[in-house]
């Protein structure tokens, strides 16, 4: 029977999506007598992304999760020998191999900017070159959803804003966005009770939406808000835009006075269609006048932070939105250039930097540390110099050594309620959504040095 792949961090054969070159350097490097040598890589996102000012690290838990498990198969070395890329002699050493290395890391939630490191792995050369396109993946996969929630944070300022699975790319993507709403303190993901029970979060009281499809079930619409009502309560609210806005609200009205009544609330209506600002100032307007105040409003249709920034600071009486496509896709913004560099080798007690110099390319050498500089609770400048350095506060953190995980990696909420740290210090200036602000991150003079002893080594 074919097994099926259930877990969201990880599938089968995972080892084995290394590019091929990689595994003939390392067969290469073992040859050479070069496999002790120790090798330090950087990934770093190379530019900002288009629209962005600001990025917020993600992926950490599903990086540990695996250097823990590093590991090849006999089943996948026999395919790599079967395939010409190592030679039998070379199978051995890849049985064996597991991560024993450091791993040095932002934690979670941490804002940082393009050239900084987000993961540094020390490790044997061949352990740490072989982890290249699983690092490009994590990276990518998780701060694109991250950033962009945080996005959303800033621009409905207080208010709640709702997404979920529909349209994204695949379940693993889906959750990785939910992850990161739950992070950036957007979303509580009670809408998904598989997202509740996959991260050991309390269960919410679910609210619980009739959709268009649900309605058309029904032979009216009235019947279809009843009987939604008459199973769930005061946890049921229902689309008022299936069939005609105006009869919709109508029809949601009644069943509201009909709870009100009953000591009970209806809670939400939700319009996803056509002119949102006319039809929400709409729907305000007649449920108030209705004496229905405690009605809230959700709206939905192809919202973004533009959108929603637009209708916030217009005061639209919207009391939640929600972003599907266009943050289950990060449709404006959709790529990250990360780059993993290795940037130091040692050899015994012989140590060479390492650098890229290709003109836009560049990239650092040394084992590095990121300091930050805070002035009234608020970030005011980067410094990337080396690791001994005392230039503010290190933002990098040691997570694993020796192989083994010598950090306590927060919960999610422990994530969450760093991340709100975090936000609170992002200079206000970064928050613009239409253009870009500058934030300033220099390169130590000690780093900038070693720099040029490795140019003036390379270059003549």
């Amino acid at each position: 029977m074919q097994k099926i792949h259930n877990n969201l961090f990880q599938f089968e054969d995972l080892p084995l999506t290394q590019l091929s070159h990689t595994f003939a350097e390392s067969y290469i490097w073992h040859a050479e007598g070069m496999d002790k040598q120790i090798a330090t890589y950087d990934l770093v996102i190379r530019d900002m992304p288009q629209n962005r000012n600001y990025m917020v690290a993600s992926g950490l838990e599903e990086v540990v999760y695996y250097l823990q498990k590093f590991s090849f198969t006999k089943q996948e070395v026999d395919f790599l020998v079967a395939g010409g890329l190592i030679p039998k002699k070379f199978a051995k050493y890849m049985l064996n191999l597991r991560f024993t290395g450091e791993l040095r890391a932002l934690p979670e939630g941490t804002i940082f900017f393009p050239g900084e490191p987000i993961f540094r792995v020390t490790a044997p050369i061949i352990e740490a070159s072989l982890l290249e396109i699983f690092f490009f993946n994590v990276a990518v996969s998780n701060i694109l959803f991250t950033t962009k929630a945080s996005r959303l944070r800033s621009a409905s300022r207080v208010l709640p804003v709702s997404s979920g699975l529909q349209r994204s790319q695949s379940f693993e993507s889906g959750f990785k966005g939910l992850r990161a709403l739950y992070i950036c303190g957007v979303q509580e993901g009670g809408i998904f009770p598989a997202f509740i029970k996959k991260y050991n979060l309390k269960q919410p009281e679910y609210l619980l939406n009739g959709q268009h499809l649900f309605i058309k079930s029904f032979d009216n619409e009235l019947m279809a808000f009843e009987k939604m009502v008459k199973y769930y309560g005061e946890r049921a609210s229902f689309m008022i835009d299936t069939y005609h806005f105006d009869t919709g609200l109508k029809n949601a009205m009644q069943v509201a006075k009909e709870m009100k009544k009953r000591g009970q609330t209806l809670r939400y209506v939700c319009i996803d269609g056509g002119d949102l600002n006319s039809l929400t100032r709409k729907a305000r307007r007649i449920l108030d006048k209705n004496n229905l105040h405690e009605v809230k409003i959700l709206i939905a249709g192809n919202l973004d932070e533009y959108k929603i920034k637009k209708m916030v600071d217009a005061k639209l009486p919207a009391d939640c939105y929600v972003s599907a496509t266009e943050f289950s896709t990060v449709f404006d913004s959709p790529k990250l250039e990360a780059v993993y560099k290795i940037a130091e080798l040692r050899d015994g007690t012989k140590i060479i930097p390492t650098a890229k110099l290709t003109p836009g390319k560049l990239s650092l050498p040394g084992r590095k540390q990121i300091f930050r500089k805070f002035e009234k609770g608020k970030m005011v400048g980067d410094i990337i110099g080396l690791e001994n350095e005392k230039l503010g506060t290190p933002l990098l953190k040691t997570i694993m050594r020796n192989g083994k995980l010598v950090a306590k990696l927060p919960d999610l909420n422990g994530i969450k309620k760093y991340f709100d740290q975090q936000f609170k210090t992002i200079p206000e200036k970064l928050f613009a959504l239409d253009k870009k602000v500058e934030y300033s991150v220099k390169i130590s003079p000690k780093l900038q040095n070693l720099l040029e002893q490795v140019r003036k080594k390379h270059v003549s």
